[in-house]
């Protein structure tokens, strides 16, 4: 039988097939099912970001053999939800519903550097949610920790020096402990 991605109790591996949660809507010029991470929200709050939107998992997407192809995907992703719009998704997006994918890949290689980008750049918007979130506790599912912010199950994520990125707005949570980190941290010890 093959496991859904919410009920795994490790990270997700390469080459292995998942029952993962997938969105119909159109998202660069392209309408298919696109796999997403979380719920649908806005984040009117702090990011300013007034659409609804679910954020693409990059996991169960082909993007391209070449390394410079990979991280050009990785930006793109990072940058751009899958978002309701009288203009991209009219309609509104449906209830995510759950399809059969290939993990691609096992985590944002460049997580690091786009959380540094976007403290570096100074945005206040990022300051504000990160100030709101530095701290606080994650909660633990019985599987693996859960993102405080839009309570998004991280057990199918991989860590990366003891911390794992959420991939939905870049909050670190410690693994040993749940505490939501400072942005800078891991790429300052870790550099």
């Amino acid at each position: 039988m093959t496991p859904r991605l919410d009920q795994l109790t490790g990270p997700a591996e390469v080459g292995s097939l998942y029952l993962v949660p997938t969105v119909a809507g159109k998202w660069h010029g392209v309408k298919r099912h696109w796999p997403v991470i979380g719920p649908k929200h806005s984040d009117a709050h702090c990011l300013n970001f007034e659409w609804s939107h679910y954020h693409i998992d990059p996991r169960f997407i082909w993007a391209g053999s070449r390394e410079e192809l990979d991280d050009q995907f990785w930006r793109l992703v990072a940058a751009s939800p899958l978002m309701t719009s009288e203009r991209i998704n009219p309609d509104g997006l449906p209830a995510p519903v759950w399809r059969l994918r290939k993990c691609r890949r096992v985590g944002n290689p460049f997580a690091r550097d786009l959380l540094n980008l976007v403290v570096s750049n100074g945005n206040q918007n990022w300051k504000c949610h990160f100030d709101e979130w530095t701290s606080k506790q994650a909660r633990h599912d019985g599987r693996g920790w859960v993102c405080p912010h839009r309570a998004v199950p991280l057990a199918d994520h991989s860590p990366v020096y003891g911390v794992i990125t959420c991939p939905l707005h870049m909050l670190r949570i410690d693994v040993r402990t749940g505490v939501v980190l400072p942005p800078l941290k891991e790429a300052v010890h870790d550099a």
